[in-house]
């Protein structure tokens, strides 16, 4: 079976300017496509960011992943 399959990945992070760009321009990146981003503050200091996004596999989920993980703003990143 070919195409895409969306995939609900949740990150926490530190909020930064410019930090949801830099986490779209990663997935980007990584051949994957954004369908949906919900932002939500925690507090003065850490956001949530739930994403929907479209991977091929579970090896690419992976690789996405891992690239968002790199991120120094990021402390958490899980499939929800």
């Amino acid at each position: 079976i070919q195409g895409e399959f969306p995939t609900n990945i949740r990150v926490d992070l530190t909020n930064q300017r410019g930090v949801l760009a830099i986490i779209a321009a990663a997935i980007s990146d990584q051949e994957a496509n954004i369908i949906h981003v919900e932002m939500k503050e925690r507090d003065d200091r850490y956001t949530t960011i739930k994403f929907v996004i479209e991977v091929k596999n579970r090896t690419h989920l992976a690789r996405v992943m891992r690239r968002i993980r790199g991120i120094k703003h990021v402390s958490k990143i899980s499939r929800r």
